[in-house]
């Protein structure tokens, strides 16, 4: 795990989202799909009927949202500790007529919501938590018995430059001048986060005052953590009791790739897929790479590819059979 830094605490946390709501704080803007299209890639056609589903830190609710217009037929709720942040989901669920989804207000630790979860979503919020671990035991105490949890996290190599220069924004700038002062020593550093640091441009808001959001997040947060998958595997299994853990997909500069550690998949999602062949050009690498087990797979995937970002599953119970073959294929014992 990269260490960041956790130079803050919450109520810095619930002060700079109230300052700059993430990921935008324009209500015009568009709903962004890219978490919405990562569910048809683990549930296929599943319309998802019935489930209760939990976006803990939904932010201003543009994935959420996404999500919630392609399953008309499950329940959600948003969950994030700043108002300005709910302000502008609501505002965009009344404008794009969404009604499956109820936002609550409540620090992560405090939620209180009465019921348990099929389906827990957290994008890009436990690594900016003072203790991700008690954040992942927290979330997996609010899942069903046959519940799946889905975090997207920071890769520590992919994600290496930026944390620097975010050191380096950090060690120039002071806390107590304001979040001003701080964009004013960005744009002198000459520093911003790329537009696919996350793969594809589609995966951002894109106006100039989200984009003002999203460099205070990436580089003005207080706390970040940044990991490599077996990091994961070990916080998973020492903090959830949870059952199994897979990587669904990851993310890299100007693209994002599915994994398919067994080369299960067959149809239109193979082209998506990473494959040894993108890896090596030998021929002798790749038959090595497959004689190997998963984790090891994904240490070499990992080093050769350094992705900013990928995507983690862990279930229990049943959680796993409503997965595609593919996700059922990249499965780690925890």
């Amino acid at each position: 795990m990269v260490e960041n830094a956790a130079l803050g605490k919450v109520d810095d946390v619930r002060t700079m989202y109230e300052a700059y709501p993430y990921p935008s704080p324009t209500v015009g803007d568009s709903l962004i799909p890219d978490v919405a299209n990562s569910f048809y890639t683990l549930f296929g056609e599943s319309d998802l009927a019935g489930k209760r589903i939990l976006d803990a830190g939904c932010g201003t609710g543009q994935r959420l949202l996404a999500v919630a217009r392609r399953y008309p037929k499950a329940e959600f709720v948003g969950l994030d500790m700043t108002a300005a942040s709910l302000a502008v989901a609501r505002a965009l669920s009344e404008r794009h007529g969404i009604r499956n989804v109820e936002f609550r207000q409540s620090e992560l630790l405090e939620f209180s919501p009465g019921c348990t979860f099929d389906i827990i979503t957290s994008i890009g919020v436990v690594h900016h938590l003072e203790e991700p671990g008690r954040g992942m035991e927290f979330l997996t105490s609010l899942l069903s018995a046959n519940g799946l949890l889905i975090l997207w996290l920071y890769h520590a190599l992919g994600e290496h430059q930026r944390l620097l220069d975010r050191q380096t924004l950090l060690t120039l700038w002071n806390r107590a001048e304001g979040f001003d002062a701080g964009l004013q020593v960005l744009r002198e550093l000459g520093v911003n986060l790329e537009v696919k640091q996350y793969g594809s441009s589609a995966a951002q808001s894109k106006s100039e005052v989200s984009q003002v959001s999203i460099d205070v997040d990436a580089y003005l947060h207080p706390i970040v953590n940044a990991y490599r998958f077996e990091e994961i595997f070990r916080l998973l299994r020492d903090r959830t009791g949870l059952e199994w853990a897979a990587i669904n997909n990851i993310n890299l500069l100007d693209s994002s790739k599915l994994i398919d550690l067994q080369e299960v998949e067959t149809g239109d999602m193979r082209y998506l897929c990473q494959t040894p062949e993108d890896l090596f050009t030998a021929e002798s690498l790749r038959k090595r790479f497959r004689a190997l087990g998963r984790v090891e797979k994904l240490r070499v995937l990992e080093n050769e590819l350094k992705p900013t970002g990928f995507t983690v599953l862990s279930g229990r119970g049943g959680s796993q059979q409503h997965l595609s073959a593919r996700v059922q294929s990249n499965v780690i014992p925890l």
